[in-house]
Order: structure tokens, then C-alpha cells, then sequence
């Protein structure tokens, strides 16, 4: 009898635990979510399109042309594409890695850490997925150089966005980690 009035008394929470214990889990989808929308809202902006997306995609074929020319390969930038005797690749939209780079920060944006722990993860993880997709396009414009379009075409569509967006993922895994033991190690020395 006690208990039964002890359940009235909690306004039916007793009935659904299973909300309470996961309010946090859906307001953590929620706000990824947002953060997503609001990337998204910029990256079709006509903004980005009209004024950022060309010098950007520019500099990450200057940077990648740069590579390949360090290991030997006579090539040139033409806006967006590099070009070689034999190949080219053209880098579009999609192929900046700024959606993986996205993920990334909004999932640390999210995570309920303090943001000591969160702007070195940003910062190192979005250089670490800049740098990666420059040898990822370099590494795409020599896979089609030395082999079949078949080939090229995998490499492209698995690497550039399945591959891409997991190791975001792995990152992003990795540094909750390192975010959570420090944010742990600096409530014990309290």
C-alpha cells in the first residue's frame, strides 16, 4: 500500500523510467541533429556556393598538387581540378571532407564536457581530417593513374565517404574518451 502511494505521489514517473534514464541520450540526438541542420543550412547556403565553396575546394587541390609534386608527379591545378599527362581528378562538393569534419564537431559540440576538453578536439581533429583528405585526393588522383576506372570508382565512393565518415566517428570515439578521463582526473583533484 505504501508503495502504491509513493508511485502516485511521483507522478506516474515510476511507470516510465526507461524516459527518464534516456532523456539525456535524446537530448544528446537532438542536439546533434541541430548542429547537423545548422552545417547543412550553411553548406547549401548560396553563401558558401557563390563565395567559399571554389576558393576552398581550390586550396585543397593547391595543398594535394602540392603532394604529388613533392613525390615526382609533373602536375597542374586548373580551379578545382589536378591534372597530370595521363589523369586528371576534379574535386567537388562532397569530396572536401567537410561533412565528416561536421559530424566530428558536432559531436564534440554535444558532448557534456567542458569546452577546455572540446576546443582542443575540434581543432586537432578537424586538422587531422584536412590533412587526411588532402592525401585521400592525392591518393585518388594516383589510384587512377595506375589503375582500371573500376578501381578509381571504389576507392572514390568507399573511401571518400564511407571510410571518411567512420574514422570521424573513430575521432570522435577517441577523443570522448580523452575528454572523459581528463574531465574525471580534474573532478578527483578537486
Amino acid at each position: 500500500m505504501a508503495s502504491d502511494k509513493r508511485k502516485r505521489k511521483q507522478g506516474g514517473r515510476a511507470g516510465l523510467p526507461w524516459i527518464r534514464d534516456r532523456h539525456p541520450i535524446f537530448r544528446f540526438l537532438l542536439g546533434f541533429i541541430a548542429c547537423m541542420g545548422l552545417f547543412y543550412l550553411f553548406y547549401y547556403s548560396s553563401l558558401y556556393r557563390q563565395y567559399l565553396e571554389g576558393p576552398f575546394l581550390n586550396a585543397q587541390a593547391q595543398l594535394s598538387n602540392a603532394l604529388l609534386r613533392a613525390i615526382g608527379h609533373d602536375t597542374l591545378v586548373n580551379g578545382t581540378s589536378i591534372a597530370g599527362a595521363d589523369f586528371a581528378v576534379n574535386i567537388k562538393s562532397g569530396c572536401d571532407g567537410l561533412e565528416a569534419m561536421a559530424i566530428l564537431v558536432s559531436g564534440i559540440a554535444i558532448f557534456p564536457v567542458a569546452f577546455r576538453y572540446k576546443a582542443p578536439g575540434m581543432l586537432w581533429g578537424v586538422l587531422f581530417l584536412f590533412a587526411l583528405n588532402l592525401l585521400r585526393i592525392a591518393g585518388l588522383y594516383l589510384a587512377g593513374l595506375h589503375f582500371s576506372e573500376a578501381v578509381f570508382e571504389f576507392l572514390h565512393i568507399q573511401g571518400g565517404f564511407i571510410v571518411f565518415t567512420m574514422i570521424s566517428v573513430l575521432l570522435w570515439f577517441i577523443w570522448m574518451n580523452w575528454s572523459t578521463q581528463k574531465a574525471q582526473t580534474a573532478k578527483a583533484h578537486e
